[in-house]
């Protein structure tokens, strides 16, 4: 596969934005299935391509993925930094699929996933643009945020990550951010919804957090498909489960 790397201008973010990408280089008759692929807190663009072989798994599939620096922005127009929700929602896909037109814009060839951070993003995106995204997958996703953000936020400084990006979990409450109930009120409208897959390692500290968050999807009459494993929160079990969360999208392997 290509390796590339794009330094592209961001007016949201009023820098240049990093992004890694592989892109299948054997000829198609048509354009690559695309999967946008989010790191955790504290890592960067270059995290799967590192900690993982998704380079390997993507080449059998004729896959492309694109992996974007989020810092710890939690994928959010935070209430104090940078817009992050807006680059990655607008500005990224419009620059990539300019640059890069042998990717498909079509809906059931785009697919969202992360891991930790990066799976909420991914549910985020997918949720709030169902549209153009057919599925996405979080690996040990911080997926109830609006009870993450209380815990998180309780007791800690003014400077702490989660209260520059959410404020408070009042704030982002039954808004776009607040994905649960997002999605519910997708399901009750009978809209259009992408399909949810999840994956947690029964030692990850946040387990329960995802048990729960599995609970209230389901509670909303949300559809989503997920898997346990014996791990902590670490790549070590999430590589094992790429090529799985391919086979759930449906890539078929060349």
């Amino acid at each position: 596969m290509a390796l590339v790397e794009l330094d592209f201008r961001s007016q949201a973010l009023g820098y240049h934005q990093e992004v890694v990408m592989i892109l299948p280089d054997q000829p198609a008759d048509k354009p690559y299935p695309v999967l946008w692929l989010f790191h955790g807190a504290n890592q960067d663009c270059t995290e799967w391509l590192r900690q993982t072989s998704i380079e390997r798994y993507a080449n059998k599939r004729g896959l492309a993925v694109v992996c974007p620096t989020v810092s710890d922005g939690h994928g959010m127009d935070m209430v104090h930094g940078m817009k992050y929700y807006t680059m990655l929602s607008q500005e990224l896909p419009a620059a990539v699929h300019f640059m890069f037109p042998c990717l498909s814009k079509k809906r059931e060839e785009n697919f969202t996933a992360g891991a930790s951070m990066g799976g909420y993003i991914a549910f985020k995106l997918a949720l709030n643009f169902p549209e153009r995204y057919c599925a996405a997958g979080a690996f040990a996703g911080a997926l109830d945020i609006v009870e993450i953000t209380r815990d998180f936020t309780k007791d800690a400084p003014q400077n702490h990550s989660f209260k520059l990006a959410f404020g408070s979990a009042e704030e982002i409450e039954g808004t776009e951010s607040d994905i649960i109930d997002l999605a519910g009120k997708r399901v009750a409208a009978g809209e259009r919804m992408p399909r949810l897959w999840s994956l947690v390692g029964e030692q990850d500290f946040g387990v329960n957090q995802v048990r729960g968050a599995i609970a209230k999807f389901r509670a909303r009459g949300v559809e989503i498909d997920d898997f346990y494993d014996m791990g902590i929160h670490s790549f070590d079990l999430w590589d094992r489960y790429v090529e799985p969360f391919f086979d759930w999208l449906r890539l078929p392997k060349r």
